[in-house]
């Protein structure tokens, strides 16, 4: 469980007082038979009894129709989350320079996506794990494998070899209000099959989890439901049953609920499961078009030819308000939010044109597909590497490292390559000590060297090496 430390100001201490009022009035003749006399108080109070006896009765049945409405959604949902359980082992030194290996283990939960055995959870989960073990609702234990994880976003894929699994159905983070009522579903501290509720208390929230460059482009769900450490990956339902989003992180001064838990948005969750599970890699967005950020806000200074943007009809000189319901604020902020989009989604962005609002949607593209095909490229399948020759166009400006070699645009989960610690944006310089600087020197140089290749690689301005073992 992601956690973070928040110090909060101004905290306000609230105490209702309640007094009682007698009523005080002229004392009528023993004869009389007024409101206030004796003998019409009994009566007074019996009528007062039964109409306290019939608000209570209407509200246990309110109260008991909400709980209805919990154990309805709770039940359609908990045989579809799991509980996880990883280990990790490292070898470090001891004090006396003696080398041991030592032991970690982690608590976490998951969602079922297939009956066949895939699952979803966090990335941070299972991130260093070198075994994990998943319990279904039933108590079967199976060994899972790490099909691949999507750090940016905090997403991973797994799988165990069962069939017969029940999976979570998907509702819509996005129909979800401010307000409406929601569960937490997953294994706090290990006690699986726990369930709180709560309501949204906000949506589009940016914390900047993995990195403060892509905060303003993350959209977080905020709950009350109470979520712990162990809830991480678990599920949040609507109260039809339906994964609104997966548990994801807290923020907390000792360690535990303090009420501020988020969620990422199941549209999102689930792109990145499709991306991994389909196309066997973690891939970005990519619209097609090229930002001016002047004075008077965020320009479409070109729209590229056959690009998502040219399909969906934005034109130079659309001035950027909102990308996917958030306002954009800089160039560089629509660029990172275009980026965290994974391929495949539609994405809605509302420009001004001539004066006037215009609406657009757009299919985002693969970022990886695009660029190999602009700048063209090679999939090298024994390494689950996918690479073009180092351009100015493909690297970007400003990146220092201009026709030095092979541009990493994409790297397979759990290939060699990603074993090795490649990832996208790494530029490589050498294979075997020999200087490779086009996709074909690269081939080349891997065909003559032998089953452990030495990779000399620049990583922004950093160099550095890396073996890969075939």
């Amino acid at each position: 469980m992601i956690q973070a430390n928040w110090w909060r100001m101004g905290l306000v201490a609230a105490a209702v007082l309640a007094s009682v009022g007698l009523a005080v009035g002229s004392v009528a003749p023993k004869s009389s038979a007024g409101v206030n006399s004796p003998s019409a108080q009994p009566e007074r109070a019996r009528q007062h009894v039964a109409m306290d006896d019939a608000q209570i009765a209407a509200d246990l049945r309110q109260a008991r129709g909400l709980s209805r409405a919990f154990q309805h959604a709770a039940s359609k949902a908990e045989d579809s989350v799991v509980h996880i359980t990883t280990r990790s082992s490292r070898v470090a030194s001891d004090f006396f320079g003696r080398r041991v290996r030592r032991q970690a283990s982690g608590l976490g939960s998951g969602v079922v996506v297939s009956a066949d055995g895939y699952i979803l959870t966090n990335n941070h989960v299972i991130k260093g794990a070198t075994e994990l073990m998943v319990r279904l609702a039933g108590g079967r234990e199976y060994e899972a494998k790490l099909i691949g994880g999507d750090e940016l976003r905090d997403i991973a894929v797994l799988k165990v070899d069962a069939t017969g699994l029940t999976p979570a159905r998907f509702g819509s983070s996005e129909a979800m209000e401010v307000g409406e009522w929601v569960l937490a579903l997953g294994s706090p501290f290990g006690f699986d099959k726990t369930v709180t509720a709560g309501i949204i208390s906000a949506k589009g929230r940016g914390l900047g989890i993995v990195s403060d460059e892509f905060k303003d482009a993350e959209q977080f769900i905020q709950t009350d439901a109470a979520i712990n450490p162990g809830n991480s990956g678990g599920a949040l339902i609507n109260l039809d049953g339906e994964v609104v989003g997966i548990n994801s992180a807290i923020f907390s001064r000792n360690g535990g609920s303090v009420g501020l838990g988020f969620s990422i948005p199941i549209e999102l969750a689930s792109a990145v499961y499709e991306n991994i599970v389909r196309e066997g890699r973690v891939d970005f967005g990519w619209l097609g078009v090229e930002i001016d950020s002047s004075g008077d806000g965020v320009r479409v200074a070109r729209v590229l030819e056959d690009s998502p943007a040219a399909a969906a009809g934005l034109r130079t000189g659309d001035r950027v308000l909102r990308y996917q319901g958030r306002d954009v604020t800089s160039g560089a902020q629509l660029i990172r939010s275009i980026q965290f989009t994974p391929p495949g989604s539609d994405a809605a962005i509302d420009v001004v044109r001539n004066g006037r609002p215009v609406e657009v949607r757009a299919q985002i593209a693969s970022r990886t597909d695009a660029e190999v095909e602009r700048y063209g490229g090679e999939e090298i399948v024994s390494l689950g590497v996918t690479v073009v020759t180092a351009t100015p166009e493909s690297l970007g400006s400003g990146s220092g490292t201009k026709g030095l070699g092979v541009y990493v645009v994409s790297v397979a989960p759990n290939g060699i390559a990603a074993r090795a610690g490649l990832v996208r944006g790494d530029v490589i310089i050498a294979v075997d000590r020999e200087p490779v600087r086009t996709v074909d020197a690269m081939v080349a140089a891997l065909g003559n060297a032998g089953r452990s290749v030495r990779i000399d690689l620049q990583r922004g301005k950093v160099r550095g090496y890396t073996t890969i073992r075939r």
